[in-house]
């Protein structure tokens, strides 16, 4: 199929075009460019993207600066004689605190943001998925309606045509009025279900236009024809690499990872804290004094600068089995989780056959609706011509061509809901990406 690029479908969405002529891939590249929902889960990712990087920080030291000014009034008295003056005194430096051993806290840190990355990678995927079926389906829905229009306007015509037929017999005298009103009436039958079908691809074509992102008045002529192949896809109950299965099992070691934390708090915690500091213009007055004993005034400045070194440990020693009681809880929380990944895979699988069955069974409709197709297209033709010639009654012929109409709608039915069953059979097996 033809594919189209992203430049221009959005220079197509921002011109507002009034018609498209609309494959299915370019439908659903259309779909994905333009759907909100897609573009949260992108955004919730670059999140978990932020998330992770902020988690290896924590491996790092960290580097806090700190700097004061000091202003006092009146001056502090140290003893009789001496008095301490702060005015304009001044403190800074530098510090530096490295985590050694936290429990593991770190290690899990990292381990469950990264986990995080997986899962919103998975729900990424899950909504493209959701988004690429809704414009799938709402592709070959506003499809297999067209084919309903065509199908009544084919039908109409050859009511046209039997109009045509009978009139001339009315006017030859080989048939009465009566016929002519018969086969008017049920042509205007036709022309109701005409417009039926014509209102209802309007509001499919209404609903493919919200699935791609376009304008709710744009004309859509699809390219893709509604007629399936023969083929039935080979069966696969492996929902392994379904978005659902894989965030179920990433919520595992989400849980278990979330032990590990619960642990750390009940661990002994080992840190690194140097420093540097300078302080000035700290001054002392007072008086001393001197060899003869006689005083002295006396006034200094001090200013000065130097390091620190701190290794703390910090060891829990009893919490009343606090911390054994917040482990066993965190461990039930692993196996619930493990017990969820069991049910809802089976739930998943049984999903997986379940559509799959709806294949099988999507594709003996079509082929019974095919022969039964044909079968009313040779009784038509064998009734116009056998009518033609007065060999069959007006009765015969508009049952024939009422056969007709029913066997194209079920073809058209079974072939619209044969392309939704596909769709749904590869979203519950995880390959609708």
């Amino acid at each position: 199929m033809k594919k189209i690029s992203s430049t221009i479908l959005t220079l197509l969405i921002a011109a507002n075009a009034s018609a498209l002529n609309l494959s299915l891939a370019e439908c659903r590249e259309m779909a994905l460019n333009t759907d909100e929902s897609l573009k949260i889960a992108e955004n919730n990712l670059e999140g978990a993207d932020l998330d992770r990087g902020v988690a290896k920080t924590q491996y790092l030291p960290k580097f806090a600066g700190s700097a004061s000014a000091i202003y006092t009034a009146p001056d502090s008295k140290i003893g009789d004689m001496m008095t301490l003056q702060l005015r304009g005194a001044y403190m800074a430096g530098i510090n530096l605190t490295q985590p050694i051993y936290t429990g593991g806290k770190i290690s899990a840190a990292n381990r469950m943001a990264a986990v995080g990355q997986d899962v919103y990678r998975q729900q990424l995927r899950a909504t493209r998925m959701d988004v690429i079926a809704d414009a799938e389906k709402a592709y070959w829905t506003y499809v297999g309606v067209l084919e309903k229009v065509e199908m009544t306007k084919a039908y109409l015509a050859l009511m046209d045509s039997v109009y045509e037929m009978t009139n001339n017999s009315v006017e030859i005298g080989m048939a009465n009025r009566q016929s002519l009103l018969r086969v008017n009436t049920r042509r205007s039958e036709i022309v109701y279900r005409l417009n039926q079908a014509q209102a209802g691809a309007d509001i499919c074509r209404m609903a493919l236009c919200r699935a791609i992102g376009v304008s709710d008045t744009t004309t859509i002529h699809p390219t893709e024809s509604i007629s399936v192949s023969d083929n039935l896809p080979m069966m696969n109950n492996d929902v392994t690499n379904r978005p659902e299965s894989i965030i179920l099992s990433k919520n595992i070691e989400l849980k278990k990872h979330q032990v590990t934390m619960t642990r750390a708090d009940f661990l002994p915690v080992v840190g690194l804290q140097l420093g540097w500091s300078a302080y000035g213009n700290i001054k002392m007055k007072g008086w001393s004094q001197d060899e003869a004993g006689n005083p002295v005034p006396f006034s200094s400045t001090t200013n000065d600068n130097g390091f620190s070194g701190i290794l703390s440990v910090q060891i829990p020693l009893f919490h009343w089995g606090e911390g054994i009681k917040k482990v066993r809880r965190a461990k039930l929380d692993v196996e619930n989780a493990q017990l969820s990944l069991q049910r809802n895979t089976k739930l998943m699988q049984l999903e997986a056959r379940q559509n799959y069955n709806n294949v099988v069974t999507g594709l003996e409709l079509i082929r019974t609706a095919d022969k039964a197709m044909n079968e009313a297209d040779e009784n038509l033709r064998m009734m116009r011509e056998q009518y033609e010639v007065g060999l069959n009654t007006l009765t015969d012929l508009l049952e024939a061509q009422s056969q007709w109409q029913t066997s194209y709608s079920n073809l058209i039915e079974a072939q619209t809901q044969y392309r939704i069953n596909q769709v749904e059979y590869l979203r519950s097996i995880g390959e609708l990406d």
